[in-house]
């Protein structure tokens, strides 16, 4: 039973590393969102970057999920979960990106 814990508690730490990483995206697009309806440049800097930082948390967890997913059969369902939250968390942010483009200029 103790060689089942000690084992799991790595797939335990990624899933934890991969919903925080969730969080701080939503944090993130929220901070966007809030910039934008108050048309705050620097905030909107300030959150524009906090997005970018999002973005390479959830690449980080993305990677440790991959390195893990020879493990998956102890926790199969929660890392099928665990992936899809982070997916659309990853689709989420390039559509936030997307929308706060600052057009070009036009001359």
């Amino acid at each position: 039973m103790t060689e089942v814990n000690q084992h799991q508690m790595p797939n335990r730490h990624v899933i934890d590393n991969v919903e925080k990483a969730i969080q701080v995206a939503k944090d993130a697009e929220m901070a966007v969102r809030h910039a934008q309806l108050e048309s705050n440049p620097q905030k909107l800097r300030t959150a524009l970057a906090q997005l970018e930082t999002a973005q390479h948390a959830l690449g980080n967890a993305q990677a440790q999920l991959k390195l893990n997913s020879r493990d998956r059969e102890h926790h199969g369902q929660e890392f099928v979960q665990v992936q899809n939250e982070l997916t659309q968390s990853e689709q989420s942010l390039d559509i936030t990106s997307q929308n706060t483009e600052l057009p070009k200029q036009v001359r």
